[in-house]
């Protein structure tokens, strides 16, 4: 209740200070009206994790976002000349500096939209101040309810239980008929596919749970779940921890005994498994985007950001890339840079879908959907163990 009500003042706060710097500014002007096509100079800003414990997260997202405005504006693909920029500030991991820097954002005249917040406590704070003051804004990551909840909000990430039958098929189809699930019941994501998604699916594949262990964020010593599943010794074990969580599992697993199979989820991905040494060899796990991805827009992604970087893209760049594409489309389709044209070429684009970093991309209203991979971790490395199904 006191998280419910410091967020709750947070967004009243933030609403009456876009408002009041929206109403000393009204006379001065500055922001692209409707109708006036496309204008020169277009700004987006990112408000997302630049340091702090997420911070891979908005990194990555800028990054990809930063590779894809150079193409636009390289292309002269809005025409023209027109060009559009990319601004920065770090939310730092804490939800009210995200309400303050998001409300400064909006208040700003010459921002025409925003790459939004990926900690989904960030993003569901701000999500209701972005339709009060209509400034579209594109979220990444950011998975959990509340954040797609007005014509103003956009999702770049697929939810993660979109694409996780991918998962119990690729378990069917390997023979892997039985398994133990163990997964962290006060992450929203988690618990959700832990409880409703993955035993439906499982249920659907024929895939048998023997048994569900619930765990909480706090939980670091897995030892006594460890040993519980190794003992039944299951054909393969789901487990939907967060990074460092799922890296302690993973070794105690292996300790106890089990050479079973792994099955994680994208949040493995990025690199994120590699800690756990040899333990995590021959983990398999859904993904949204990997390197390992043939198609012809992954890897000319793959390709040109690691030409920019020196290092290759993970799957915060491709959404953040994905992300940024969508709003150079939608100021194209509609052929207005200002904030209701922004708004309605985004939900114009939503609705006729594109081909990105990601591959295919469709939508559920405003928020994005993909096909989805299965990749495998092996020596540090992803490769791809399952055509997207």
């Amino acid at each position: 209740m006191k998280i419910k009500s410091t967020k709750t003042a947070l967004v009243a706060m933030a609403a009456a200070a876009v408002l009041t710097v929206a109403a000393c500014g009204s006379s001065g002007g500055g922001a692209q009206q409707t109708g006036q096509g496309i204008a020169p100079d277009i700004t987006v800003e990112a408000v997302n994790d630049q340091t702090g414990p997420v911070a891979y997260a908005g990194v990555g997202a800028s990054k990809g976002a930063q590779l894809a405005i150079e193409q636009i504006n390289e292309q002269d693909y809005l025409g023209n000349g027109a060009k559009i920029s990319l601004e920065q500030v770090d939310t730092a991991g804490e939800i009210d500096r995200a309400v303050s820097e998001m409300t400064k954002a909006m208040a700003n005249q010459k921002v025409s939209a925003i790459l939004g917040p990926t900690m989904a406590q960030q993003a569901a704070a701000v999500a209701p101040i972005v339709g009060q003051s209509k400034v579209p804004t594109v979220f990444t990551q950011s998975g959990a309810n509340g954040v797609v909840i007005n014509d103003y909000t956009f999702r770049a990430t697929a939810p993660m239980e979109s694409y996780y039958n991918i998962a119990a098929k690729w378990l069917a189809n390997n023979n892997l008929k039985a398994a133990s699930v163990i997964y962290n019941a006060t992450y929203p994501t988690f618990a959700n596919l832990g409880k409703t998604v993955f035993p439906k699916e499982a249920a659907a594949n024929g895939i048998k749970i023997d048994q569900s262990i619930e765990v909480q964020s706090t939980t670091q010593d897995f030892t006594g779940q460890a040993q519980q599943i190794a003992q039944a010794n299951p054909p393969a074990v789901v487990m939907m921890l967060i990074a460092s969580q799922a890296v302690t599992f993973m070794k105690q697993l292996r300790q106890a005994g089990y050479t079973g199979q792994i099955v994680g989820t994208s949040v493995q991905g990025s690199g994120n498994a590699a800690p756990a040494g040899a333990a995590a060899n021959g983990l398999v796990y859904p993904v949204d985007f990997s390197v390992a991805m043939t198609g012809d827009t992954s890897t000319a992604f793959t390709k040109a950001f690691t030409e920019k970087y020196g290092a290759a893209p993970d799957a915060y760049a491709a959404e953040g890339y994905d992300a940024l594409w969508w709003i150079a489309r939608g100021i194209k389709a509609s052929g207005d840079s200002s904030r209701e044209g922004i708004q309605k070429g985004l939900t114009q684009v939503a609705g006729e879908g594109f081909t990105g970093a990601m591959g295919p991309l469709t939508f559920d209203g405003n928020d994005m959907r993909v096909t989805g991979a299965m990749v495998k971790w092996d020596n540090g490395k992803e490769s791809l163990v399952d055509s997207p199904a």
